[in-house]
C-alpha cells in the first residue's frame, strides 16, 4: 500500500508577505504609534520573521517609507470626493474636513504623516516630496479655482498652504485634548471640532478675499 503524500506546504510570495508587512504596520499604526514599533513586533503582528522584514525592505525605515506614502494614498482616497463639488469653497472646506475625520480616526498613523512621533525615522526626501503632493495638489486645485488661476499659481499655493496650516494646527490642538483628560475649561469644554474647523476656514478664505480685494484696489 502507497504511503499517502503529505500535502505540499506552499510558502507565501513574495508579494503576499510584503503586502502583509505593511498592513500589519498600518494596522498597529491606526490607534496610537507604540513606543515599541520594532521589527520583531511588526514581523509577529504580520505572522513572519525579521529577516523576511529584511528581505523585504533592507531595513525598518525602508517599510516606514512604504508605510508612510501608503498612509497618504488612504488619505487622498478619504478627501477624493469633495473634489467632485462645483463650489471651489464647498470643496476646500470638504477637503479639509475628511482631513479631520482621517486623522481622528487614525491619530497613530496620522503621528507618521504629519509628526515626528517615531524616533529616529524620517522619510526620504523623495518619498516625503511625492506623498505630500499625492493630498497638498488636491488643496492647490481647490484654492485655485477660488481664485480663479491654475494651481500652480503662487497665489493658490500660498492660499492652500495657510488653508492646511490652519487645519492641521485645529486637529492637533484637537487631538492632544482627546488624548488627556477633559478639560473644565469653558473656552473648551462642549466645543465641536467640525464647526470650529468649519468657521476658521470660511473666516480665512473670506479674510484672504477682502485683502486681495484690497491689495488689486490699491493697484
Amino acid at each position: 500500500m502507497a504511503t499517502p503524500t503529505k500535502p505540499r506546504l506552499e510558502r507565501p510570495s513574495a508579494s503576499t508577505l510584503h503586502e502583509r508587512l505593511i498592513d500589519a504596520t498600518l494596522q498597529l499604526l491606526r490607534e496610537e504609534v507604540p513606543a515599541d514599533l520594532t521589527l520583531r513586533r511588526i514581523a509577529t503582528a504580520a505572522g513572519t520573521t525579521t529577516m523576511a522584514l529584511y528581505t523585504g525592505f533592507g531595513s525598518r525605515d525602508g517599510l516606514l517609507d512604504v508605510v508612510y506614502a501608503r498612509g497618504f494614498e488612504l488619505l487622498a482616497e478619504g478627501m477624493a470626493s469633495a473634489t467632485l463639488l462645483a463650489d471651489p469653497e464647498e470643496a476646500v472646506v470638504e477637503l479639509l474636513s475628511a482631513y479631520r475625520a482621517f486623522a481622528l480616526a487614525n491619530p497613530g498613523l496620522y503621528g507618521l504623516l504629519f509628526e515626528r512621533v517615531l524616533p529616529g525615522f524620517d522619510p526620504s526626501p523623495e518619498v516625503r516630496i511625492t506623498a505630500l503632493d499625492t493630498t497638498f495638489g488636491l488643496v492647490t486645485t481647490q484654492a485655485g479655482r477660488l481664485l480663479g488661476v491654475d494651481a500652480q499659481d503662487a497665489a493658490a499655493r500660498e492660499l492652500a498652504y495657510l488653508l492646511w496650516a490652519l487645519t492641521h494646527g485645529l486637529v492637533t490642538l484637537e487631538l492632544s485634548h482627546i488624548s488627556r483628560s477633559p478639560l473644565a475649561h469653558p473656552a473648551l469644554a462642549r466645543t465641536n471640532g467640525q464647526d470650529v474647523l468649519d468657521t476658521a476656514l470660511q473666516a480665512a478664505i473670506s479674510g484672504w478675499n477682502r485683502t486681495s480685494a484690497s491689495t488689486g484696489a490699491a493697484d
